[in-house]
């Protein structure tokens, strides 16, 4: 009679074992799916704007929460929708903060003087040199400067102006995945690297 027994007691414990994993390993998925929706966004880079950071074909994981705890930084980079089109997106580097000044002159930029590092780094102050001739812009407050590291080949601020500190979706941590113009051109050294 014990021998019956205990064939059908290691069924119905197999049963309940195999029913906890799956009821925990669906509320671990719905959990995932849920920070997923709200706490980050996958972003593909379709240009060339912000070589060397980031080549076209490269997706860059955006942190949607970033900026409810404090507000963009210079030198962040963040995605962000397009000021005149909403449904548009594109990341940039934010070079201007509320109360800067920002200029361009001779391909060089300057953030309240000091001249812009390349990857939109400021450099050290013994380079400041404001040349006159072209005309300053002050960030209003509530909204952000940003440029493209590839200043030739980006539309910024310098064209649309600056952008609504609103408007920002979150900042990129890392490249998540890139791949070349074929499929199958995987740049597996760039996977995983996290962003300046």
């Amino acid at each position: 009679m014990g021998v019956l027994r205990d064939p059908a007691r290691r069924r119905g414990g197999i049963r309940r074992i195999a029913r906890e994993v799956a009821l925990s390993s669906i509320t671990v998925g719905m959990a995932l799916l849920l920070a997923c929706a709200f706490a980050v966004q996958i972003f593909a880079v379709p240009s060339a704007s912000m070589v060397p950071t980031l080549l076209p074909g490269d997706i860059v994981l955006v942190n949607r929460l970033a900026y409810r705890l404090h507000t963009p930084r210079r030198g962040d980079i963040i995605a962000l929708r397009f000021p005149q089109a909403s449904e548009r997106e594109f990341v940039k580097r934010v070079i201007g903060l509320p109360g800067d000044v920002v200029k361009e002159q001779d391909g060089r930029f300057y953030v309240n003087g000091a001249v812009l590092a390349p990857a939109g780094m400021i450099a050290p102050e013994d380079e400041r040199a404001l040349a006159v001739g072209q005309i300053p812009r002050l960030v209003p407050m509530g909204q952000i400067y940003v440029l493209g590291d590839n200043p030739e080949g980006s539309l910024d601020s310098r064209y649309w102006g600056t952008v609504d500190e609103q408007d920002v979706i979150g900042e990129a941590v890392f490249i998540f995945w890139s791949r070349g113009e074929r499929w199958w051109n995987v740049r597996w050294d760039r996977i995983g690297r996290r962003l300046p």
